[in-house]
């Protein structure tokens, strides 16, 4: 399943990258994200335009909408380990996301651009290999994302006041 969603933030890009790029936006962030917990940073490295940060949390899903089929699947709390990377130079980033023991693949093409105020389009892509099943799994785990989505996007424009 593939889709499309934005994050309008409110300052330039070169600051949106800047934060993006920042140990510290990671920390804030998921500490303060609903429906987080345990998050620990696995690497992080930036070698000269090229950043990449990978992270592991414990993710809550709302699993009351869930069809008895997933519930076998996802738990409640799930472990979620995401990298980022960014070519902080284009503005282009990649985001691989990972739910263990979940036979699902999650990633995001991003590009950041624009002044005054910046966008971030995702191009997202969910897929899961389960016959007959796996489209269920993937609209799921497509609203989940689009749900905490929204929340992050208000949440990275209260942090970018510091960049």
């Amino acid at each position: 399943m593939k889709f499309e969603d934005s994050h309008r933030l409110n300052k330039p890009a070169a600051s949106v990258l800047k934060m993006y790029s920042d140990r510290k936006y990671f920390d804030k962030k998921y500490a303060t994200l609903a429906g987080v917990k345990d998050f620990e940073i696995l690497e992080c490295e930036t070698a000269g335009n090229k950043f990449r940060i990978k992270h592991r949390s414990q993710q809550k899903s709302d699993t009351s909408s869930l069809p008895d089929f997933a519930r076998k699947f996802l738990a409640e709390y799930n472990t979620v380990i995401q990298q980022d990377t960014w070519d902080l130079a284009s503005g282009v980033g990649r985001l691989e996301i990972e739910i263990k023991g979940v036979p699902i693949k999650i990633s995001a093409d991003m590009k950041v651009s624009g002044t005054p105020n910046a966008t971030n389009a995702f191009n997202w892509n969910v897929s899961c290999g389960i016959p007959l099943l796996g489209g269920k799994l993937e609209k799921f785990i497509a609203e989940d994302i689009k749900t905490k989505s929204a929340e992050d996007a208000v949440l990275s424009n209260k942090l970018l006041a510091d960049y």
